[in-house]
């Protein structure tokens, strides 16, 4: 025992242990003692910081450079080649879906659809991967067709006809997913089914204004929502750039001054929950992931007000942590994964850099992100990642709806409106199920 140690332990010894409690909590302990705590200290939080940070990343603003001057990067490439593992696996097999969660089943349309939404972005980006984006657009629009994917209206009771009245959050997708196939492709093999389906979201937005109800459609009986709308909304305006029709000078508009009359709060400009026509009440709370989805997808039309009302959302909902991120579903709630990934999309189409790349490295980073050596591809390590892994990727990829739709994109002459006669919903939807019970043969590698 050295000098200092006696001395430190006669005086604690003289003080009695109620003054060694006090040094402990007046800092007159040793200072070789304090220097080993914070070394031991040092190491411990230099450990967690080498664990914590988001290493071996592309930059964020790698994601944001200019059509023409951009190309997918590590991660993007991984995981569009489990894209198209996962595809291949599901293409010409009725109506099975292997690995996919039967528990979600009711998300899975959303996962079709948003993966669906980047194959534009996915074809500006690199030319030469737009006939095989096309391709698997066209296996993903039957997909999305699967009985499997819309049969809850049925067990809901809500009716045996899951798309001519009411059921926006599955009609407006399959809609804008024909919108874009044809747009990307000039390919008129669903023509006939989207103008059907077209017609049928105007007839029902008249149908309710003609008696003075709402403008717009329902999802779920008597559940109205903007973002769902906004999907719908973004399907017509496609069908004008096609066949020269003016769905967005009417019914468009139409739909958006009841969003903005009846739909926004006041205060923040941010866009309510839901509404009920019934009774005609709106629920006034605010969701973080819906707010992002309906701006993003509500940016085309009115970028002035989205692009105003998006610090709002971003005060209300967004925590940052360092070089993290994440997204709050209810203003006083805690992180939420959907939120979080909606948010991605939200930062992409707003151009805010530092947020896309801060929510990137959550979900990446606490997905588990990794490299399956198997089959040569990237996916996250949670357990439905079928459901994430492609959503995620179309929300890196996407470069904005108005580059989608605008810079020249899309055929160069109109088409001609076919003739749709007596068609009936079952001549777009197959009311049954196929599917073999035989495990589906796996991908070789070769």
């Amino acid at each position: 025992m050295d000098r200092d140690s006696k001395t430190e332990e006669s005086e604690t010894q003289a003080r009695g242990p109620g003054g060694a409690i006090r040094d402990f909590f007046t800092g007159r302990r040793s200072l070789r003692f304090g220097v080993k705590i914070a070394g031991v200290v040092s190491v411990v939080l230099l450990a967690a910081l080498v664990y914590l940070w988001p290493t071996g990343m592309p930059a964020g603003a790698e994601y944001f450079r200019p059509v023409g001057e951009r190309s997918l990067q590590a991660d993007e490439e991984g995981q569009w080649r489990y894209v198209q593992h996962l595809y291949r696996r599901m293409e010409a097999s009725g109506d099975t879906f292997p690995d996919w969660d039967a528990g979600m089943m009711s998300r899975w349309k959303y996962a079709i659809a948003f993966l669906a939404y980047g194959m534009p972005s996915l074809a500006m980006i690199e030319p030469e991967k737009k006939e095989i984006a096309t391709y698997y657009l066209y296996v993903m629009i039957n997909k999305m067709k699967s009985k499997k994917v819309w049969r809850e209206w049925q067990d809901y009771g809500f009716g045996e006809d899951p798309i001519c009245l009411h059921n926006v959050m599955y009609k407006g997708h399959l809609n804008l997913m024909y919108g874009l196939y044809q747009f990307m492709s000039g390919d008129e093999r669903f023509a006939k089914e989207f103008t059907w389906l077209t017609r049928q979201i105007v007839a029902e937005i008249d149908l309710h204004s003609k008696k003075g109800l709402y403008e717009g459609s329902n999802c779920e009986p008597d559940q109205y929502f903007v973002q769902c709308n906004a999907i719908s909304l973004l399907s017509l305006h496609l069908y004008d750039r096609l066949y020269g029709t003016d769905y967005t000078g009417d019914h468009v508009q139409r739909v958006l001054a009841f969003i903005r009359r009846r739909m926004t709060d006041p205060e923040t400009g941010l866009y309510w929950h839901q509404y009920h026509p019934s009774h005609d009440v709106v629920e006034t709370s605010l969701s973080g992931y819906t707010n992002a989805w309906s701006m993003v997808m509500l940016n085309f039309f009115e970028p002035e007000y989205n692009a105003k009302i998006y610090p709002a959302w971003k005060k209300m909902f967004v925590v940052e942590l360092g070089p993290y991120a994440y997204v709050k579903e209810e203003p006083g709630g805690g992180a939420s994964q959907l939120a979080t990934a909606y948010g991605m999309l939200a930062a992409k189409e707003f151009g805010d850099i530092e947020l896309f790349t801060k929510l990137r490295n959550s979900m990446d980073r606490f997905g588990g992100l990794r490299r399956v050596a198997e089959n040569d591809t990237m996916a996250y390590a949670s357990g439905d990642n079928t459901v994430a892994n492609g959503m995620l990727l179309s929300f890196k990829l996407h470069v904005g709806w108005r580059r989608i739709l605008e810079n020249g994109a899309g055929p160069k002459r109109l088409a001609r409106i076919p003739a749709v006669g007596k068609m009936v919903w079952t001549d777009l939807l197959p009311n049954e199920i196929h599917e073999s019970h035989i495990p589906p043969r796996p991908i070789q590698n070769f």
